[in-house]
């Protein structure tokens, strides 16, 4: 009897399973762990400034690295430059310090970045003066915080101002001080130049007054001292508001006179002595008795000083365009300086 071949087959029942094997994920972690170190350094290379992309490029290139690495061995001297980039060591001064770069803003790059725009700098001018130019300034201009800055017709219009305002003031100031009768009265005087014209005031001061108490007469110190006042501006063409002040004490010599009365005389009183030193009647554009209600002195409404005579030359600033006599005087000195 012939003998039987045996055959044995052999089966794998996991042959078609070799996909699942793990070879795949470690050449995927490669891919992913590449990518990522791409786009950082596409981060590192956005977010960092010219300086410190060069101090980058000089530490990652053989050639370069001599110029910043120290003596013929390795770690032979400093390790970085003497600058100190990202942490150079040199003896005792050894500091770490890390890269700064993206810490900042680390979504947009820093203004001095090689990828930041250059900034625009548009400059647009008015019609008006540019700059460089020096034009003259106007003291009165600079007083009120303006600009002087205006054209010729304007210079030119406030600079004849500010030298007839200074004319008046020296004349008067120089006849007062010649008179020896008015010495003692210079410091009753005072003069200040404001935005609306020339401001002459006759101050009451203690033991000193200008008018005898409770009366509009005018005594003979202070009627010439009017008088000087009047030939300095007799010549002039700008109009005079005269306006009369009292203090606070009420008047108490007649029950149907007060100090609106007797502020009121006494400016009109002064009108009459202008009028005789020569200044035109049509010249005298208005007379008004404030009584107390602008005191000189605000802390003190009884004070002496508040007992006064203003008169101001009316000779606006060019730049007010002023149209009309000013209506209101300024009441504790608000006003321009007379050079």
């Amino acid at each position: 009897m012939a003998e039987q071949q045996i055959i044995i087959k052999k089966t794998d029942d996991h042959g078609d399973h070799d996909h699942h094997g793990g070879g795949w994920k470690v050449a995927y972690a490669d891919f992913m762990t590449a990518m990522m170190a791409f786009f950082l350094m596409l981060w590192i290379i956005s977010a960092a400034d010219e300086k410190k992309l060069q101090g980058l490029a000089e530490y990652f290139t053989p050639e370069a690295s001599s110029d910043i690495m120290g003596g013929e061995g390795f770690l032979d001297g400093q390790v970085f430059g003497p600058d100190g980039v990202h942490g150079g060591v040199d003896g005792q001064s050894f500091q770490v310090q890390p890269p700064s770069f993206g810490r900042e803003d680390p979504v947009s790059a820093p203004s001095d970045s090689p990828l930041a725009p250059e900034p625009r700098i548009v400059v647009e001018y008015a019609d008006g003066p540019r700059p460089g130019d020096n034009p003259s300034a106007d003291p009165a201009t600079m007083d009120k915080g303006q600009d002087a800055q205006v054209d010729p017709a304007m210079q030119a219009a406030r600079a004849e101002r500010i030298a007839r305002l200074e004319d008046v003031t020296e004349e008067i100031e120089a006849a007062v001080a010649a008179n020896l009768a008015l010495v003692e009265l210079e410091s009753n005087l005072r003069i200040d130049r404001t935005p609306e014209g020339l401001l002459i005031q006759i101050l009451d001061q203690e033991n000193r007054p200008m008018f005898a108490s409770g009366s509009a007469r005018i005594d003979a110190a202070t009627g010439e001292l009017v008088k000087i006042i009047g030939l300095a501006v007799a010549d002039l063409p700008y109009p005079l508001a005269i306006t009369g002040h009292t203090d606070s004490v009420p008047f108490t010599g007649r029950s149907d006179y007060g100090n609106w009365e007797l502020s009121a005389d006494r400016a009109n009183a002064t009108r009459r002595a202008l009028l005789g030193a020569g200044v035109g009647e049509a010249r005298v554009s208005r007379v008004s008795g404030l009584a107390d209600t602008m005191p000189l002195n605000l802390t003190s409404p009884d004070a002496p000083e508040n007992r006064r005579i203003t008169m101001l030359l009316i000779y606006p600033d060019p730049s007010l365009a002023v149209a009309a006599p000013v209506l209101s005087l300024p009441a504790t000195g608000a006003t321009e300086s007379v050079d």
